[in-house]
């Protein structure tokens, strides 16, 4: 049925959307299904599992698994951001029973979901969609977060099946200035990050933004503060008086009482009121500012776009410097590691330093999904998710061949790696060590890439900020991937009853140094030009020509070319005289019409016309004659080509001229 919908084979598989954990070993799994829903519960055992139940997935999974969805579980309760049809026009927040307004633009206006989370009384679910208080000034997309309450029960009566505390805000991701420039459309978002940031505790959400497809290609990361957050959504609220009116915000005497968007014991016991004004002012006229005042990494390029991140909260460093690592994919294949340089000492600016660039996976093929998983104290990896491979990468490179030195190591600005002086290398940070926060053992500089007790050297510039240079970034030399894709007879790339083995993927050392590159080039191009000079003595002396070669015909007499220069020249022909000839053509005559006897007359009707008579312009009969050259000459000479008595003349002698 689903391919006689016009779906095409692809998309009418089974893909799994929803993965939750409901407690005490069951999950809840859901699935498109052939864009047909279906949701199940299963109990999980050490061996094997069991199905528990089987219930419809609409307005929980997707239809389409292009479709973007996000879900989380709280308090028992499975909360869906998707679409609730087979079309995908109708957006959705669901809780069972509770949804917001179908169809309704002023509340949901076409959304992708990229993430949710719960938070304090509150789940937020951010996406971004079409911006209603633009559209009268074109169509434009926005980022949004939203929030409703958990304890939310519904209203009364037509409010029973409708949230009563759904409201949303815009999320500004821009650079600052007279004229700001936008980052309108986000693409993922992290799970909660809790840290001090300038000396201030903050509970951060990171995000990647990007330009719209069609304008000048952009990407950026920016944080939220949760606090700000909160903050907006305790601010004024944003109207649209008249369907051509500008949005602008609304007077606080006109918000009702109890505060529309606030948790209660009881929603059910809402006015009508309360619920009338929030159904028309779920949106919020302040934005939510970017926590730094600006993006942490900016990126303009026409090769990739970000799509995922993830993030490594608080990494120590010695001296007790805690710093956000940032990890951002790509829709090539590339994942990104950057760091805020100065989020430690103040969260008023930003200062990134891009520390690595790696090539995961092969161009064109998207990161869709990127986790810092951490199996043991020291176990931590990188989990990056392409839609055929999974990878495993170490989330540092500080032991490579490639920093022999301190302030090598220290211009890598990166959190995980710092100078041992013990050992002399550069070592990455471990819970064996229980020197790591010690300075005086560990020299590292994430703010500045130097450091005093380092010595400067020539090469620590190369080492510093994009760092993908030192390791070898080819495909083939990625190590093991497996390949979550089953072959065409059903049976996947792992065939025993374990599941999929995910196996490292980290790059070998490169085989030479930069030294050794620079001397090869040097030691080629010598040897060329030496070969090259002797070649062309050598051919120089084999062809070498005589004196007499120099001119340029020797056996030839020069009394030669002296009679070719005493050619007659030909002559002018002259020039034909001219030749006149005189050429009679004949002329109507131009009859005058009698006078009127009365001025009436000029009001009398003119007589029927008659062949016979005569007219304003009367030609005579071709008398005239000819000579022998076939000119019209008059027969009445010149007398009569002067003109008669009445003064009218009926030929006219023309001169022609040949040349």
């Amino acid at each position: 049925m689903c391919v006689v919908k016009g779906k095409d084979e692809e998309s009418c598989q089974n893909y799994i959307r929803v993965l939750v954990s409901l407690g005490s070993g069951r999950l809840l799994i859901c699935g498109t299904n052939s864009f047909k829903p279906v949701c199940r519960e299963y109990g999980v055992q050490r061996d094997n599992y069991h199905m528990e139940k089987e219930k419809s997935g609409q307005a929980v999974c997707p239809y389409d698994p292009e479709h973007n969805s996000t879900a989380v579980y709280a308090d028992a309760e499975l909360y869906s951001g998707t679409v609730a049809d087979f079309s995908g026009m109708e957006p959705i927040i669901y809780r069972e029973p509770l949804q917001t307004e179908p169809y309704d633009s002023m509340t949901l206006n076409a959304p992708d979901f990229v993430n949710s989370l719960v938070h304090g009384n509150f789940v937020y679910f951010f996406f971004r969609e079409t911006a209603v208080e633009y559209i009268n000034c074109g169509k434009s997309v926005f980022s949004r977060v939203a929030r409703v309450c958990r304890d939310d029960r519904g209203g009364p009566h037509r409010f029973k099946q409708r949230w009563t505390s759904f409201l949303k805000s815009r999320l500004n991701c821009s650079v600052a200035g007279d004229f700001p420039f936008y980052f309108n459309e986000i693409q993922s978002t992290t799970e909660l990050i809790e840290g001090v940031y300038g000396g201030l505790n903050a509970q951060l959400i990171y995000g990647t933004f990007t330009t719209p497809p069609n304008s000048i290609s952009g990407s950026a990361v920016c944080a939220f503060s949760m606090q700000d957050i909160a903050d907006t959504f305790e601010g004024t609220f944003k109207e649209q008086s008249a369907i051509n009116s500008n949005w602008l915000p609304v007077n606080s005497a006109k918000v009702p009482e109890p505060r529309p968007g606030t948790c209660h014991n009881d929603s059910r016991q809402l006015p009508d009121q309360t619920l009338n004004f929030i159904k028309t002012h779920a949106l919020m006229d302040e934005s939510v500012p970017a926590f730094f005042g600006e993006p942490i990494v900016i990126r303009t390029s026409f090769h990739y776009r970000f799509t995922q991140i993830a993030v490594d909260p608080q990494v120590k460093t010695p001296g007790g410097k805690a710093y956000d690592v940032l990890f951002i994919g790509t829709d090539n294949g590339k994942i990104i590691k950057a760091i805020n340089a100065v989020s430690y000492d103040t969260n008023k600016r930003a200062a990134p330093v891009v520390i690595e660039e790696l090539q995961a996976f092969g161009a064109g093929s998207p990161v869709r999904a990127l986790r810092v998983a951490r199996a043991g104290r020291d176990a931590a990896r990188l989990i990056a998710v392409s839609d055929k491979e999974v990878l495993s990468l170490r989330l540092h490179r500080c032991s490579s061949d490639k920093i022999s030195s301190c302030s090598e190591c220290v211009a890598l600005q990166d959190p995980y790696c710092a100078w041992d002086k013990q050992a002399g290398r550069c070592r990455a940070y471990s819970h064996g060590v229980s020197r790591w926060l010690d300075e005086n053992s560990f020299y590292q500089s994430v703010s500045t890439g130097s450091h005093a007790a380092c010595p400067h050297s020539k090469d620590a510039g190369a080492v510093g900020g994009l760092s993908s240079g030192l390791y070898d970034d080819a495909r083939e030399n990625k190590g093991e991937v497996i390949n979550i894709v089953q072959d065409k007879d059903g049976k996947g790339s792992n065939n025993n009853n374990e599941g999929p083995e995910v196996l490292a993927a980290d790059p070998p050392p490169a085989a030479y140094s930069v030294e050794t590159l620079a001397l090869a080039v040097a030691a080629g191009a010598l040897a060329a030009l030496g070969a090259g000079f002797a070649a062309g003595y050598i051919c120089g002396r084999r062809c070498k020509k005589d004196d007499d070669d120099n001119m340029p015909y020797p056996d030839t007499e020069y009394e030669y070319f002296e009679q070719r220069q005493n050619i007659n020249r030909i002559q002018a022909e002259p020039k034909l005289l001219q030749q006149v000839e005189e050429v009679t053509y004949a002329e109507p005559v131009l009859a005058p019409q009698p006078k009127p006897a009365s001025p009436r007359a000029t009001l009398r009707k003119h007589p029927p016309y008659h062949p016979h008579h005569e007219t304003l312009f009367q030609f005579q009969p071709d008398t005239y004659r000819r000579d022998n050259f076939g000119t019209l000459r008059s027969h009445q000479g010149d007398g009569y080509r002067r003109g008669n008595d009445n003064g009218f003349s009926t030929t006219r002698s023309v001169k022609k001229v040949y040349l």
